[in-house]
C-alpha cells in the first residue's frame, strides 16, 4: 500500500470516529431539551440557547486561530440557504416535534435521512452509490424500526414535524457537500450557521411567544453544556464525517444516534431493553462497520 493510499484510509478512519461521536453527541438531544424545557424553558427558546449559547465559545476558538470572518456575498447567501432550510431548520422542527410525539418516536421518524440522503446524492449530485451503501442504509432504517414499540401515541402534527425534519437535515448534507461550503474553516462555517440559526429562531419564539429567560439555574446549565458539546463536538464531527467519509456513509454511521438515545433511556429512564431493540442495535451497529470497511 502506497503513502497515499494509507493517508486515504487514514483520513477515512478520522471520518467515521468523528461521525460515530457527533452521533453519540445528537443522541443525548432529547435529554438536554427535557431538562431544559422542565426547568421553565421552551421547545424554540431551548434551539435559540443551543444556537446562540455557542457563539462565544466559537468566538474564542476562531480569534485564537486567527481566521478571518469575512465572507464574500455568495457564501453568505449559501449560508443562510443551508442554515434556514437544512442545519437551523432541522433543530426547529425536530424538537418542536417533541411537543406532539414521544422523543423515542421522533427519532425513529426523523431517520428516513439516510435514505434521503442516497437518493439525493444519486439524483442531485449524479453519484453512483455502491449497492452495499444502499443495503446497509435499509439494515439501518430496519435497525431504527425496530425500537419503536408501538406505545405512546401521536399526532399527524409530530409525526409530519419529525419527517419533514428527516428531509431537511439530508438537504444540510447533501447541499453542504454540493455548495462547496465544507471547504471553509470548519468552526468558522459552524460560527456563521449558528449566528444566522439565532437570528431565524430569536424571530420565530418573539412571533410566536414562546421566548424565555425564566429558567432554573439547572436549565440554564444544561443550555450552556448543550450549546458547547453539539457545537463542538456534534456538528463539527458530523462536518469532517462528511468531508473525510462523504455524505452517504456519513448518513448511515449517523445511526448511532438513536443507540445512545436508547441506552439513555435504559439508564436514566429504566426503560425495557427489548429483543427488539438488542436485534435493531445489531443490525445498526452491523452494517456501520460494512460502512467504516469499504474502501472508497
Amino acid at each position: 500500500m502506497n503513502e497515499k493510499s494509507e493517508n486515504k484510509l487514514s483520513r477515512r478512519a478520522v471520518g467515521v470516529a468523528a461521525t460515530i461521536a457527533s452521533a453519540v453527541v445528537f443522541g443525548m438531544i432529547p435529554l438536554f431539551m427535557k431538562t431544559i424545557i422542565a426547568g421553565g424553558g421552551t421547545t424554540l427558546s431551548g434551539a435559540f440557547y443551543r444556537f446562540a449559547l455557542s457563539l462565544p465559545v466559537l468566538f474564542v476558538i476562531i480569534r485564537y486561530k486567527k481566521i478571518s470572518l469575512r465572507v464574500t456575498k455568495e457564501e453568505f447567501l449559501k449560508i443562510c440557504l443551508i442554515t434556514i432550510f437544512g442545519y437551523g431548520g432541522t433543530a426547529v422542527l425536530l424538537f418542536s416535534s417533541y411537543n406532539f410525539i414521544p422523543t423515542g418516536m421522533s427519532t425513529t421518524i426523523h431517520f428516513v435521512y439516510p435514505v434521503f440522503t442516497i437518493l439525493g446524492c444519486i439524483i442531485f449530485l449524479k453519484e453512483k452509490v455502491r449497492p452495499v451503501k444502499i443495503l446497509c442504509a435499509l439494515m439501518c432504517m430496519c435497525g431504527i424500526l425496530l425500537f419503536y414499540n408501538g406505545g405512546g401515541g401521536g399526532s399527524l402534527m409530530g409525526i409530519g414535524l419529525a419527517f419533514l425534519s428527516g428531509i431537511t437535515y439530508s438537504f444540510y448534507i447533501i447541499y453542504l457537500k454540493k455548495s462547496g461550503l465544507q471547504k471553509m474553516d470548519t468552526v468558522k462555517l459552524i460560527f456563521c450557521m449558528n449566528v444566522v440559526a439565532s437570528v431565524m429562531i430569536l424571530i420565530m419564539a418573539a412571533a410566536a411567544g414562546s421566548f424565555t429567560v425564566n429558567m432554573t439555574s439547572k436549565a440554564w446549565v444544561t443550555a450552556v453544556i448543550f450549546a458547547a458539546i453539539v457545537s463542538l463536538v456534534g456538528v463539527f464531527g458530523f462536518q469532517i464525517g462528511v468531508k473525510y467519509t462523504g455524505p452517504e456513509s456519513a448518513a448511515i454511521l449517523s445511526t448511532f444516534e438513536p443507540i445512545t438515545s436508547l441506552v439513555i433511556g435504559i439508564l436514566l429512564y429504566n426503560e425495557n431493553f427489548s429483543a427488539k431493540a438488542i436485534a435493531g442495535c445489531v443490525l445498526i451497529l452491523s452494517a456501520s462497520v460494512i460502512v467504516a470497511k469499504i474502501k472508497e
